[in-house]
């Protein structure tokens, strides 16, 4: 017995090995190897890659961001200008302010005071029609069940 499961430990050795000759033959092992080197270098570049793709994202809102100061600061250039125009001062301190030159006359409108309806009651002032407030109900209620009460 112990001769004939040596003899197929043997046999079983020497299949394997003709297996492995078959398989080492031709082209797939070189196609194995190269999905291998492939798949471990998609591996190893991917955390790079994703830091590049975040960083060019950063990049983009960043350059919105001073395309949009930019556009803010030539405006700004523009009003710098217009207030550096004595005109244009002069008409800004009339409008605002209410300046007049000597000899001429400013005069200022006001609306007309107009009786406003009151929205609320005058304070200490209190409404027939009103019921009492929670706390005077509940005192109430509290002195009812007390002996000697309302």
């Amino acid at each position: 017995m112990v001769q004939r499961v040596a003899g197929r430990l043997v046999g079983a050795g020497a299949a394997a090995r003709a297996r492995l000759a078959r398989a080492g033959r031709g082209d797939r092992p070189l196609a194995l190897v190269l999905v291998g080197v492939f798949v471990l270098g998609g591996l190893v570049l991917a955390g790079p890659a994703q830091s590049y793709l975040d960083a060019r994202d950063r990049v983009d809102q960043l350059q919105a961001t001073v395309d949009a100061l930019d556009a803010a600061n030539a405006e700004l250039r523009g009003r710098v200008e217009d207030l550096n125009d004595p005109v244009r001062i002069e008409l800004i301190a009339r409008e605002q302010q209410g300046y007049a030159r000597p000899g001429e006359v400013a005069y200022a409108l006001t609306p007309p005071e107009v009786e406003r309806p009151r929205i609320t009651a005058p304070p200490g002032a209190s409404r027939p029609d009103q019921d009492p407030a929670w706390f005077e109900r509940a005192r109430d209620v509290v002195t009812g069940w007390l002996p000697g009460g309302r």
